[in-house]
């Protein structure tokens, strides 16, 4: 079928519009939400995850409170406000005993942060490296609930509150 050269820009030109508009919107985003949107879309994390996390804490997040596996939802980020709450996230025996890699740990902490708990994120936020994970990893707690419970005052003191950790509680 024959296309007159003038017809065949009228299908290009609505496109390039569209495109244009769809990155004046994403210019709108501030650094950080730009930031955890690309966190968040990482489908490697995501494959991580749900391999290596969410038999416990749920594919959706939401954990098991009657077998003390906490909500990540709307908590989590919280522990990203104090360098003892990153590290308590790298230390924790789900991820400091993983098989994954520094690197890979990282990607994972950043995808659970910017999925579950973007909103609670330090305002400045950095994203988990592998360097930072391979420097506090090896440091395994004597007793994760001291620990939890620590974090737990500090972001209370804070006007934080994150999701409930029964492990322990009696």
């Amino acid at each position: 079928m024959f296309k007159p050269k003038h017809l065949a820009w009228a299908g290009l030109v609505p496109g390039l519009v569209l495109a244009v508009f769809v990155q004046a919107g994403e210019v709108g985003l501030s650094p950080q939400q730009s930031m955890v949107e690309t966190l968040s879309a990482s489908t490697s994390a995501y494959k991580d995850y749900m391999l290596n996390c969410g038999g416990c804490h749920r594919f959706s997040g939401e954990g098991v409170a009657r077998n003390a596996v906490p909500d990540f939802r709307n908590s989590i980020g919280m522990f990203t406000h104090l360098p003892e709450g990153r590290e308590y996230m790298i230390r924790v025996p789900g991820s400091a005993q993983s098989l994954l890699g520094n690197a890979e740990l990282a990607e994972v902490l950043n995808w659970i942060v910017a999925t579950y708990s973007p909103a609670q994120l330090a305002a400045d936020f950095k994203p988990f490296t592998a360097g930072e994970v391979g420097a506090v990893r090896p440091y395994r707690f004597d007793n994760v609930v001291v620990e939890r419970r620590k974090l737990t005052e500090r972001l209370n003191e804070q006007g934080l509150t994150p999701s409930a950790y029964l492990y322990g509680a009696n």
